[in-house]
């Protein structure tokens, strides 16, 4: 389940931002939220909700991202999940200044937070369980992988076409290599049809992305880059995640083509 949370498996009061900040164009608007169903096999499961808002913190206007996902009542009593993720970033650099992860899946719990320093390349892990602490050495463009979706769908994928990536998971550095795979058209409740380019993602660690197994992401093929599927395949399980709904602000396809 924790998979689905970022793309995989993988929210502050509101606001209206300044002028300064509405003015910076994004490839996703802010307040942008989209709602998934998550599936076990052919099971329903659950919903994650991925979620963005402009938030003050002292002088500065940033940007929170958040994800949250829960399962149902019924699976609750077999494997229940409670999971929220929240990445603060700069809208100037799109990198993280603060990442916080509280995760509750079965007898799993995880409750963490990292500070980064990007200047001095240096990234501060604290345990909120048992208070340990520690210093991971980052790269300049290092991304929490909550941070990593969402400039993801900036960048934009061809057929054929590779980017790499350093990824903070938990408190150890990765590399991520995500490639291009081919255009399919898929089936999104409440929009039709929706061109996008399937990827995968590989990377070293086994909890987000596995290099046993197959991820697959779906990204819309228009400026926003909406993730409209996500499937993996674990030891026991398939799991999956499919877009159900799009609210917040704009006038694009996203915002005015519900059927």
């Amino acid at each position: 389940m924790r998979f689905l949370l970022i793309q995989t498996l993988l929210l502050m009061i509101a606001w209206s931002p300044p002028a300064q900040a509405a003015a910076k164009r994004f490839w996703f608007p802010v307040g942008e939220k989209l709602l998934y169903r998550l599936y076990w096999g052919i099971i329903p499961v659950g919903w994650a909700e991925l979620s963005t808002e402009w938030v003050r913190e002292g002088a500065g206007q940033l940007i929170a991202l958040r994800v949250a996902a829960r399962t149902s009542s019924i699976v609750d009593m077999i494997y229940p999940v409670d999971d929220f993720i929240e990445s603060v970033v700069d809208p100037e650099t799109f990198l993280p200044l603060r990442y916080v992860q509280r995760l509750r899946e079965g007898r799993h719990v995880r409750d963490d937070q990292i500070i980064f320093n990007h200047k001095g390349r240096k990234a501060h892990w604290k345990s909120g369980i048992d208070g340990r602490t520690g210093e991971i050495e980052i790269a300049p463009d290092s991304r929490d992988v909550l941070c990593l979706i969402y400039y993801m769908r900036s960048k934009g994928f061809a057929c054929g076409q590779k980017e790499k990536f350093r990824v903070l998971v938990d408190n150890k550095l990765y590399d991520l290599e995500v490639t291009g795979l081919k255009q399919e058209e898929v089936s999104v409740q409440d929009f039709g049809k929706v061109q996008c380019l399937k990827v995968e993602p590989k990377a070293k660690f086994g909890e987000i992305f596995v290099r046993k197994g197959h991820i697959r992401i779906w990204f819309s093929e228009d400026d926003r880059h909406i993730c409209t599927i996500m499937t993996g395949k674990i030891p026991v399980v398939s799991v999956k995640a499919i877009l159900v709904g799009v609210e917040g602000p704009g006038d694009d396809f996203w915002s005015k083509g519900r059927r």
